[in-house]
């Protein structure tokens, strides 16, 4: 069927927009955070999008929502089972096979893409929404390990769950789509949603790491080139215990309860920037954050900043020289980098002396 491209309409609102304002390592962020709001659509068709869940939407009279509520890129557009290329006007193919379909009365939609960072800053504090209509079950994409764990915090919610199978066609009597707190290609996030983090996703202990180095030696994208010697500084001189360098201290198969223990108890953690310093929410106000960026990336939000100005942490951004870009992502902000460690040594060295 031929569908167009709408806006998606207002709805309830849940958090209003908020203009922010704050300086986080001698640089100034502004912006407007989007409000939160459930937008409601009747008889309707609910689609999961792309393969990874993006751009999931609801079809109703031959216009297709999407905007808010759902993540939308260039690779959302065109790699789905449902269209081939999602520009304006264009053919959303309901009928094959090879999708699962289901028939619901009323629900709340959370397809999501399943990213890290993503899910917790954009996704998990949907939940305040998810309990304004308690009684209705909500649609999800297989959830992912992490994911699972994140809601062992939100029984009232897991137990809501309704998993489907992907790609998935459900034809519903009303569906609910939650619009996103954040302005998600840069992080941009609303007070609120952080707090809600810092508020629910909390442990009763701590761990026994005070300054914490965590690597990325793991990912495709953004390695530190010189990390051995930059590690060797840290241990040696600062005394800090090195995290994700090797299978037996992974933080990607670390449980999420041991992750908050860990930034629950660090008074300063040092890291490239990236999905590691997710939990940096958990760490008490006044401790120390320092990561590493390339130049061009370093004066937009990407969400730390967000993190430091709520939680009151002290957040400081070293610019890092730009290598080569992996080719399984040729993108400029994935390249790796290489961090000046007698920079990294003045800065750790002033940030601590500043809060003594």
């Amino acid at each position: 069927m031929e569908v167009t491209e709408a806006i998606t309409p207002e709805g309830t609102v849940v958090e209003p927009g908020e203009k922010r304002k704050y300086n986080v390592s001698g640089m100034e962020f502004v912006y407007t955070a989007p409000s939160c709001e459930i937008v409601t659509f009747k008889n309707c068709t609910l689609t999961s999008g792309s393969w990874e869940h993006g751009l999931a939407g609801v079809i109703k009279d031959d216009l297709f929502y999407h905007s808010r509520f759902t993540k939308d890129a260039s690779n959302f557009r065109t790699k789905s089972p449902f269209w081939s290329n999602a520009r304006g006007d264009f053919s959303v193919d309901l009928e094959s096979d090879f999708f699962y379909n289901y028939t619901m009365d009323e629900v709340f939609t959370w397809f999501n893409i399943g990213q890290y960072w993503h899910w917790f800053f954009e996704d998990l504090p949907l939940i305040k929404a998810f309990r304004q209509k308690p009684d209705i079950p909500i649609v999800i994409n297989s959830p992912l390990q992490y994911q699972l764990d994140s809601l062992d915090f939100f029984p009232d919610i897991k137990e809501r769950l309704c998993v489907v199978d992907t790609p998935a066609i459900i034809n519903a009597k009303k569906v609910h789509a939650v619009t996103y707190p954040a302005i998600s290609d840069r992080g941009r996030v609303a007070t609120w949603a952080t707090k809600f983090l810092k508020d629910n996703l909390v442990t009763e202990e701590e761990g026994e790491f005070k300054r914490v180095y965590i690597s990325r030696n793991d990912a495709i994208a953004r390695n530190v080139k010189n990390e051995p010697a930059l590690i060797d500084m840290l241990v040696d001189e600062f005394g800090f215990v090195p995290f994700n360098t090797h299978k037996t201290n992974s933080m990607s198969s670390m449980p999420l309860k041991e992750k908050l223990k860990l930034f629950a108890a660090a008074d300063i953690i040092v890291s490239p920037t990236g999905a590691g310093l997710t939990h940096t929410h958990a760490m008490k106000p006044g401790g120390i954050v320092v990561d590493f960026n390339h130049s061009f990336e370093v004066a937009e939000e990407c969400g730390w900043n967000n993190i430091a100005d709520v939680c009151g942490l002290n957040w400081h951004t070293i610019e890092a020289e730009t290598k080569e870009i992996p080719a399984e992502r040729p993108k400029p902000k994935n390249a790796h980098m290489e961090v000046d460690i007698q920079q990294l040594r003045k800065t750790l060295q002033n940030a601590i002396n500043q809060r003594a």
